[in-house]
């Protein structure tokens, strides 16, 4: 039976099937990264990700299949720099274009989120 790979050869986790409805939830209503319980005595896989580590590892995952990598400076701001760009573009949605003020506080939490992927990895 072959052993377990080489540590750091695994490979990103795969993209969501969109046929599939993979659905990243960042409501807000799990505990944070470090507010995380541990896993309890005999847990086969340790504690399960929480959405903002499954986004993370999602996001990473797009950067990695173009050979890139949010743990790269550079390349982190300007995942940043891209993330401002759509909060000024919620922002101008909400105000020009009648974004309802419910959704547009969902997608900005969602999009604020989203800039915590590479303090996350």
């Amino acid at each position: 039976m072959p052993g377990p790979e080489p540590a750091g050869t695994t490979p990103p986790p795969p993209l969501p099937d969109p046929t599939v409805g993979d659905v990243i939830h960042l409501d807000g209503r799990r505990a944070a990264h470090h507010e995380r319980q541990e896993p309890t005595v005999g847990a086969a896989y340790g504690p399960e990700p929480t959405p903002e580590e499954l986004l993370a590892e999602t996001i990473q995952a797009l950067y990695l299949k173009r050979q890139r990598s949010l743990a790269d400076p550079e390349t982190a701001e300007a995942y940043d720099i891209a993330l401002q760009a759509m909060l000024l573009m919620l922002d101008g949605a909400m105000v020009r274009a009648g974004l309802p003020e419910e959704h547009h506080r969902t997608l900005r939490g969602m999009v604020e989120a989203a800039r915590q992927v590479p303090h996350i990895l």
